[in-house]
């Protein structure tokens, strides 16, 4: 394959796709490298086109033999239709956000509605909230990264990792877009809570509504493609229920405790009857301390309480007092429960 540039005629998708097929050839060369890498730097709409593209290869590379496949495969033959790459350019737009028609601001002069290309960080334990230019109010927990970036008509955010909750000053006219984990969600001006963990995504909608968007599972975004349909499945919220993920393509929307949910807006952590081993996985987000279960039966313990995020020291302290197990002095700084010897009997 030659090195020969890109038409910048063609559309960002139609760009994206034809850098991916060159990188997928296994024959660009170091030139060629630096083009891609400089192309995705060069705008944002770049790199989320060409993720875009990856994922409805992927889709395709690890469903081709599947029955649902090999059956549009079939049909498709029989009827005259645009290559794969076509259709995957004509489609990458909608799996990126789907929350509307690009803007692109020539002059580099930001308008009142703009976000400028800022990244805000918390560390471990810490907690931040900062007001944004449209007057949106954003709260980021602990470990979170959020960049905002300068685009068009919209006001568009990106949560690389962690939780934030957002409090979005009403313009209908420039939708509020929270880029994270794949996932797209969309509002006016209304109260949410999004998080991301590792193979996990939820939004916990407080007030308002919003439009969440999330790729279909590998084998129905592929079929999609095939059909010409959006590759995305796409929920809208109401207050008060919470959507989550995974990245198998599980996902479900249910009724939420909101003021559970974002308790860690005050600084505490509320549990109703959860797991211990839940209880643990959400305090360690806020210390470099962990904890360590050393007895499976601890694990389905429930425990019920209002702690301090941060506080490991205190709710050492109510594992001592209610019995639930002995605490042992922390260790290369882990804390082990297990349970006496003749609690296991």
């Amino acid at each position: 394959m030659t090195g020969a540039p890109i038409p910048e005629a063609e559309t960002i998708e139609g760009q994206a796709t034809t850098w991916f097929a060159r990188r997928r050839s296994g024959a660009m060369t170091a030139e060629e490298a630096r083009g891609l890498a400089d192309w995705l730097d060069a705008d944002l709409r770049h790199r989320l086109a060409f993720e875009a593209v990856e994922a409805l290869w992927g889709g395709f590379e690890q469903t081709r033999d599947a029955p649902e496949i090999l059956s549009l495969r079939a049909s498709a033959r029989k009827r005259p239709a645009p290559s794969y790459w076509r259709a995957a350019a004509g489609l990458a737009a909608a799996l990126v956000l789907g929350a509307g028609v690009w803007g692109v601001n020539e002059s580099g002069v930001l308008h009142p509605h703009e976000l400028p290309n800022q990244t805000f960080k918390t560390d471990i334990g810490q907690r931040s909230t900062v007001t944004l230019p449209d007057g949106s109010v954003v709260t980021l927990n602990t470990g979170t990264v959020l960049r905002t970036k300068a685009d068009g008509e919209r006001r568009l955010l990106l949560l690389d990792k962690g939780q934030a909750f957002f409090k979005v000053a009403h313009d209908r006219a420039h939708p509020f877009v929270v880029y994270a984990a794949g996932r797209s969600v969309t509002a006016v001006g209304t109260a949410f809570d999004v998080r991301v963990d590792p193979g996990r995504f939820e939004v916990t909608l407080v007030e308002g509504k919003v439009r969440v968007e999330t790729p279909l599972p590998p084998v129905a975004r592929a079929a999609a493609v095939l059909k010409a349909a959006p590759p995305v499945q796409t929920t809208e919220m109401v207050a008060g229920s919470q959507f989550t993920s995974t990245d198998e393509g599980r996902w479900s929307v249910a009724r939420a405790d909101t003021a559970t949910e974002t308790a860690w807006l005050s600084g505490w952590l509320k549990f109703d009857n959860r797991p211990l081993s839940e209880v643990v996985a959400e305090l360690a987000r806020y210390s470099d301390e962990k904890i360590v279960l050393e007895d499976p039966q601890l694990a389905s313990m429930p425990i019920s309480g209002r702690f301090k995020a941060g506080d490991l020291d205190a709710f050492l302290k109510a594992v001592k007092i209610y019995d639930i197990a002995p605490v042992a002095p922390p260790r290369d700084g882990v804390v082990r429960l297990a349970l006496e010897e003749h609690e296991k009997s």
